[in-house]
Formats: structure tokens, sequence, C-alpha cells
């Protein structure tokens, strides 16, 4: 997830500059992981990062269906898991540098190392 960590930090130095001179997209494969029924599941997953000063867009797409989509700007902040409006997990629960996304009503938990969102 080396290759995440350096995304990030690419997209936050962009926001140094003009809005109108950087924007910037991303996109990896990781392992992605799914806490479900008490079980934690692998899955492979595509994360797609895109920033410019004013917003950052990040969207998964686990290779078990699921989709997860985080929208921030100045104003608000906008996550959706499977379609239903979601929130991120705090990172004080959480272990090993997890970003953790679900929604109320959903049973599972999907988790990605070391993404700095």
């Amino acid at each position: 997830m080396k290759g995440v960590t350096c995304l990030s930090l690419t997209l936050m130095c962009g926001f140094m500059v003009s809005a109108a001179a950087n924007a910037g997209c991303g996109k990896m494969q990781a392992q992605c992981i799914v806490f479900e029924h008490g079980e934690t599941t692998p899955v492979s997953c595509s994360i797609s990062v895109c920033a410019n000063t004013s917003e950052f867009d990040t969207y998964w797409t686990l290779s078990n269906g699921s989709e997860i989509s985080h929208h921030i700007n100045a104003n608000t902040a906008t996550i959706k898991v499977n379609g239903q409006t979601g929130f991120a997990l705090p990172s004080a629960i959480l272990q090993d540098n997890l970003s953790c996304y679900s929604a109320p009503g959903i049973s599972s938990i999907y988790c990605a190392k070391d993404m700095l969102l």
C-alpha cells in the first residue's frame, strides 16, 4: 500500500499551488478487507482518488460487487456505501492504519490499509 501513501502525499502537495494549475487522479489495485458477521475476508479492490485544491473524491470498487464513494469539498462530505448514505469509522477505534466505511443497516464494514483520506 506504499503507492497509496505516495499518491496521497503527492495530491496533498498539489493543494499548495493554484487550483487552475493542479488537479490529478490516480488509480490502484489494492487488498480491501470486509468484516461481516464476525468474519474477516480479504477482497481485491480498485481504489481511485481524484483531487484538486477544493475537492477530493475517492471511489472503491470491490471484487465482491460492493462500492464506496467519498466526496469532500469546502462545504460538505458525502459518503455512499452500496448506494446508501454511509459513514467513515473513526480512526481512533481502528488498528493497522485502516480506513473503513459502513452504512446504517449494512452488516458489513469495508476497509483498506494505509489510506490517507
